[in-house]
Order: C-alpha cells, then structure tokens, then sequence
C-alpha cells in the first residue's frame, strides 16, 4: 500500500513541477517517457507506441489497485479479530 501512495505522491509532484517548468508539452513528454515500454522483436528492440487511451488506462488501473486496497485495509482495520484461544 505505500508503494502506491508513494507511486501517487511522486505522479502528482512530478506531473506539477513539469507543469510549472515546461507548460503543457513537457507533461505530456513526461508522460510518454513514463508510459512507454521497450518491448524485444525478432530483429530488435522497438519502443512502443505511446497513445493517451493506454496512458490513461493503465493510470485508472493503477488508482483503482490503490482504492480498492485502501478500503480493503481500512475496512480489516474496524473488523474485530476472533481470538479463538
């Protein structure tokens, strides 16, 4: 779960500080560095295409882990334990 808030905290700080330093277009080249993989062919190593629907997918997918996770750990938090000794 820190790893998350921590993945969270890093996105939102670095996504801010391209924003303040670059405008628009450094956020967006940041985010295709971070949303592209090298991926191995028969003949090489190729980037992969970067495209605003995987970027975002994988940006809600990442937001509902954690969600889902926090409430998970929160609600096992209130939940009495059963001591059966």
């Amino acid at each position: 779960m820190g790893l998350l808030i921590a993945y969270w905290v890093i996105f939102i700080f670095y996504t801010i500080e391209k924003f303040a330093t670059g405008g628009s277009s450094a956020v967006v080249g940041w985010y295709q560095h971070i949303g592209s993989s090298i991926v191995q062919r028969c003949d090489g190593w190729f980037l992969t295409k970067w495209s605003w629907e995987k970027f975002l997918a994988n940006q809600f997918a990442i937001l509902a882990i954690t969600l889902a996770l926090y409430f998970v750990e929160r609600r096992s938090k209130r939940m009495p334990r059963n001591q059966d000794d």
